[in-house]
């Protein structure tokens, strides 16, 4: 069995008060017959990770490391899962590795035997379980919650989770962190949505319509609770007498995620890349074909890049991943945003992030401020005597440098009476939307061409320095009804 190592600053296991805020003396006595079978744990700490006292935010952290061994029913190996994805057969031993944080519950032997206690009511009677662990301190809880995870029973993490009908800031931080720590990616990004959410509602962007009843409960708690950003990594949390500091760094791994399945719309590739721009009018009401939906493909592979949605001919365009049932923005698949003028002769398109005075009033690694991305203007053409003209600028995405763009100039026919230009057979209809963007110093190099190949179809041919989301809003923004320009 291995031996308990605990540092000096914690207490004897036989004393035990709480490590960070999940701690709670867990009085439940081990059986005094042996089981057959042996489970060893290790728990090691993550020192980036902390959740803390206020008092204790600062103060340098021991290595800690925790090993016991204990037994329980040979039962238990065909009936959990993780008990036999971790058994070591040679020895005879279930061998579990737990990755703890400093300020979250680490599990003791007593919680694990707590654990199969309530394993064992929940397969009797599930009705009986859940009235059981309704009863007990919160804290007991979230160790219980702990050993459900490790343990991979679905099945009971899911009725403890839901115990938790009044929920405010406070738990709803605590649920996040446990289900973050011990990776139950499940609730992990479910709860972290709802944080996010909260921040959004809480700095005046959220959008959307609050159908979710933790969002609700959350929304209606708003009072009980107060958050404060205390350093850029730092927050404290304060619910009456409790207070909890935590380090951002937590939700790190979350907010990664989000930001890994953007990076391709937003990273420049050196070679060119053909797509196609596909809109969709709405025919379901006699007055308008408005709403407008967007698409960014690619035929040759059969696959949707990007969608887009514009409410109004007025209106903003909104940029996601894939189809949504609404275009919400800033939601978790949002991706950025044209905004134009009320006359269709100015764009900023700009990424998912949030405007500036909504980016200082959320946490780190739930949102960023948002970059502007390029900006185009329109010269007024109302008679439409010559073609289109507009100048541009650009956001190089790889050195955050301002890049300008200039127009390939068409040229005039005279023996056809029309402008024309070297499409490149990319181009199957003549259209006022279509156009080449090229290097202002040297014309040869074409940074991008959108050539109009069918009714309401348009290629999209675009190289390095633009990224898919600035070439497909380009796209957008020369599609996009304009009142002053034809």
């Amino acid at each position: 069995m291995f031996n308990n190592i605990l540092p000096k600053h914690k207490q004897s296991k036989e004393s035990e008060s709480n490590m960070g805020f999940f701690g709670l003396d867990c009085k439940i006595q081990q059986t005094k017959q042996i089981k057959k079978l042996k489970i060893d744990v290790k728990c090691m700490l993550n020192q980036e990770l902390l959740v803390m006292k206020p008092n204790k935010i600062d103060q340098q952290i021991p290595d800690v490391k925790v090993e016991y061994g204990f037994y329980v029913d040979q039962k238990y190996l065909n009936e959990i899962q993780a008990l036999q994805d971790n058994f070591n057969a040679q020895e005879d031993v279930v061998q579990i590795i737990v990755v703890c944080s400093l300020g979250i519950k680490i599990p003791n032997d007593q919680d694990f035997h707590f654990f199969f206690e309530c394993f064992d009511l929940l397969n009797q009677n599930q009705t009986k379980f859940r009235q059981f662990i309704n009863n007990k301190p919160q804290k007991q809880l979230h160790r219980l919650l702990i050993c459900s995870i490790i343990m991979k029973v679905q099945k009971m993490t899911d009725v403890i989770i839901g115990l938790y009908v009044d929920l405010n800031l406070y738990v709803l931080m605590q649920l996040t962190l446990i289900t973050i720590q011990y990776e139950c990616m499940e609730y992990s990004q479910y709860f972290y949505s709802l944080l996010l959410q909260y921040f959004q509602f809480q700095a005046g962007i959220y959008q959307k319509q609050i159908t979710d009843p933790y969002l609700q409960k959350l929304i209606m708690n708003v009072a009980q609770v107060q958050i404060q950003q205390i350093k850029e990594d730092i927050l404290l949390i304060t619910w009456g007498q409790k207070q909890l500091q935590i380090g951002t760094l937590f939700f790190k791994s979350m907010y990664k995620k989000i930001e890994n399945r953007k990076k391709p719309f937003l990273q420049p590739l050196q070679k060119y890349q053909f797509y196609k721009t596909s809109r969709k009018r709405t025919t379901t009401s006699p007055n308008t074909d408005y709403p407008h939906y967007y698409q960014l493909l690619d035929e040759a592979q059969g696959k949707q890049y990007l969608v887009a949605y514009q409410e109004s001919p007025h209106s903003e365009i909104l940029i996601f991943e894939k189809d949504q049932l609404q275009y919400i923005k800033y939601s978790e698949e949002y991706v950025g945003v044209i905004e134009r003028n009320f006359w269709g002769t100015v764009f900023h398109i700009y990424d998912y992030g949030y405007p500036k005075e909504a980016a200082g009033r959320i946490p780190k690694y739930f949102g960023q401020e948002r970059r502007e991305l390029a900006v185009i203007q329109y010269q007024t053409n109302i008679m439409a005597t010559q073609p289109r003209k507009f100048t541009a600028s650009m956001l190089n995405l790889i050195d955050n440098q301002i890049v300008q763009l200039a127009q390939m100039d068409p040229v005039y026919n005279e023996e056809k009476e029309c402008y024309q230009l070297n499409f490149f057979g990319r181009a199957k209809r003549a259209s006022a939307r279509n156009f080449e963007i090229i290097d202002p110093q040297d014309q040869n190099i074409i940074y991008l061409l959108h050539g109009k190949w069918e009714k309401n179809l348009f290629n999209v041919d675009y190289r390095f320095p633009m990224s898919m989301l600035q070439a497909f809003c380009f796209s957008l923004s020369s599609i996009s009804k304009k009142f002053l320009v034809q």
